[in-house]
């Protein structure tokens, strides 16, 4: 967007529509979330977004392979089998020796390659920080354009926990040393569905 063109926007009150065109203007969100996300250093994996549906011991033995043998899993989502067994009681300590954590988010957005999880996704909320490296299983269909359509999700945005995570944690100092996992996940790990 030129200068004139972003002040003409904005002296006619039409500064947002200038900067988020209509839907079928956008490219493919599918596209734009995965640039993104691979951008912030995240792992874009649609090896189940062409496939027909696949049950749970599928998409549980595709994971397992992707990470070294003898990883231990800790799932909040039906659709992974984990070693350890998770529900509300579960002590945030006991998480410290989750190799890979898995959970469903509620939706992406696709400018940011952020995903949406909150208390109800990950049962125990230390899940999404303790574990070395996290995989997010997301719907295709949830994915928003833009943090503005994120931020309108209100429903969402009322749980006593959320965040949005784009990208694996990282750590830099003044002498351009970046440490990955330095306070988090080592590693995130979306797989579209």
């Amino acid at each position: 967007m030129r200068r004139s063109d972003f002040l003409t926007a904005l002296r006619q009150h039409k500064f947002i529509h200038a900067l988020f065109p209509h839907d079928d203007a956008l490219n493919d969100p599918v596209d734009a979330f995965a640039r993104a996300l691979t951008l912030t250093g995240g792992i874009w994996d649609d090896t189940f977004l062409h496939s027909p549906a696949t049950g749970s011991a599928t998409l549980s033995a595709y994971l397992r392979a992707q990470y070294p043998a003898g990883s231990v899993f800790c799932s909040a989502t039906p659709q992974v089998y984990g070693d350890r067994i998770l529900h509300a009681e579960t002590l945030a300590s006991s998480l410290k020796e989750v190799d890979v954590g898995v959970v469903r988010a509620r939706f992406g957005v696709s400018e940011t390659g952020a995903v949406f999880l909150s208390e109800d996704h990950l049962c125990v909320n230390e899940l999404s920080t303790h574990a070395r490296h996290l995989v997010v299983l997301l719907d295709t269909r949830n994915i928003l354009d833009h943090l503005h359509q994120a931020h309108k999700q209100n429903r969402y945005f009322n749980a006593r926990y959320t965040l949005l995570i784009a990208g694996p944690t990282a750590l830099a100092d003044s002498e351009n040393a970046l440490i990955s996992g330095a306070k988090g996940v080592e590693s995130l790990r979306v797989v579209g569905m």
